[in-house]
């Protein structure tokens, strides 16, 4: 039976872990393993509990960034982000980030620049930013060389804007290049 942490469980439902272990003592979520601090639950429990709705596909996914893969933590929280819940989505990007993925970096950069699911934070946006663009991920590069260019940033809705605005123009160009090559 496939099992994720409770940790894991909390971010998916967003619910607290004492809610859970209502769940838990209620009978309607089952306890697989408990290895010291880290209780295990079975996965198929939490399911109906998630607040965004998961196809058979994305529950490997799920196991997936349960075990800590910065890929499936990125898209899982793009998942929180289609189903917008920003905050959700930013608890994964926060675990794939401290991981130095690139891609988690740059979207967390973004979310702490624009305000995005996480309290406005200029100087951690761009700290963020900068790690991904050193190693190499061109739309942090771009957003951290128009960063450059502001004496100040504007309200959130305009940083976003301009971020999606730089996105577009980074991806058009990756598509050319392909194209071209």
């Amino acid at each position: 039976m496939p099992s994720i942490s409770l940790n894991t469980a909390t971010a998916l439902t967003g619910l607290s872990k004492r809610t859970l272990w209502r769940h838990i003592h209620r009978g309607s979520l089952a306890v697989i393993s408990e290895q010291g601090e880290e209780t295990q639950v079975s996965l198929t429990d939490v399911l109906p509990l998630a607040c965004v709705p998961l196809t058979a596909a994305e529950h490997a996914l799920v196991l997936a960034a349960d075990g800590g893969d910065p890929l499936a933590q990125t898209d899982l929280a793009l998942l929180f982000f289609d189903a917008e819940r920003p905050t959700e989505a930013v608890s994964w990007l926060i675990r794939a980030a401290n991981q130095r993925y690139p891609d988690a970096m740059c979207y967390l950069g973004r979310c702490y620049l624009s305000g995005c699911g996480i309290a406005r934070d200029n100087d951690n946006g761009a700290l963020w930013l900068s790690h991904a663009a050193i190693k190499g991920h061109p739309l942090a590069q771009a957003l951290t060389q128009w960063l450059q260019t502001q004496d100040a940033l504007a309200d959130e809705y305009a940083v976003r804007a301009a971020f999606d605005r730089i996105e577009s123009a980074v991806l058009l160009q990756a598509l050319y290049d392909t194209a071209t090559t």
